[in-house]
């Protein structure tokens, strides 16, 4: 059993190097706030690139392999953080917006039980229409340059950590 299920595509995680992993998600901007001559606040964005910038953090033993992370490196990130949608009432499919990690993907109704589905290629097709939401779950596969990272080392304290700031491409 693996000690974390983050996924990081170049580099390796050695024993005691990746437990208790936090990872943040968050939209990268693209666009900028602007007032009106009327003072209203206006969001002018481009819907074409939605984007995340992730924060993954990990405080244990070991640091990962490092000797192919470098900035500006291309990895492929199986994420921690879990992603939702939504099928609204009346729909059957819905394609992920971003690819799932293996057996990642979750359907559930309102109250948390499980959905029948199928998965092809990204797209969740459920056995039967529902008159109510049905929410789904998974983690994505995100393809994502390094900005930056750090090592951290206590050496009295026996551990260390680290700390990798990405972008989505």
């Amino acid at each position: 059993m693996s000690e974390t299920n983050l996924i990081l595509g170049v580099a390796g995680l050695p024993p005691e190097s990746a437990r208790n992993c936090q990872q943040e998600l968050s939209p990268i901007p693209n666009g900028e706030f602007k007032k009106s001559i009327n003072g209203d606040l206006l969001f002018l964005e481009t819907n074409e690139r939605k984007r995340y910038r992730s924060v993954i953090s990990c405080k244990d033993t070991n640091s990962p392999v490092i000797e192919k992370l470098w900035v500006g490196s291309q990895l492929s990130v199986g994420c921690i953080q879990n992603l939702w949608q939504v099928l609204n009432p009346g729909e059957r499919k819905i394609r992920l917006i971003r690819p799932a990690v293996a057996d990642s993907v979750c359907v559930v109704n309102k109250i948390g039980d499980a959905v029948p589905h199928t998965l092809m290629d990204d797209e969740i097709e459920l056995q039967k229409t529902y008159a109510e939401p049905i929410f789904v779950c998974f983690r994505p596969w995100l393809s994502m340059r390094v900005v930056s990272f750090s090592l951290d080392t206590d050496e009295w304290g026996m551990s260390g950590g680290w700390k990798i700031i990405l972008e989505e491409i």
